[in-house]
């Protein structure tokens, strides 16, 4: 697992937002998971 303060995993997401519910949750938790790390990726690709 990636430490980073740029960086969130969807468990670090989903602690920082327990307004989210179950059924929101199932819907969200993986293109919110593949989109950080897209985001993640590429920034670092700009700064490399």
């Amino acid at each position: 697992m990636i430490k980073s303060k740029y960086y969130k995993s969807w468990e670090e997401y989903k602690a920082e937002h327990p307004e989210i519910s179950e059924r929101e949750e199932k819907a969200m938790a993986a293109r919110m998971q593949t989109y950080e790390e897209m985001m993640y990726g590429f920034v670092m690709f700009l700064l490399i």
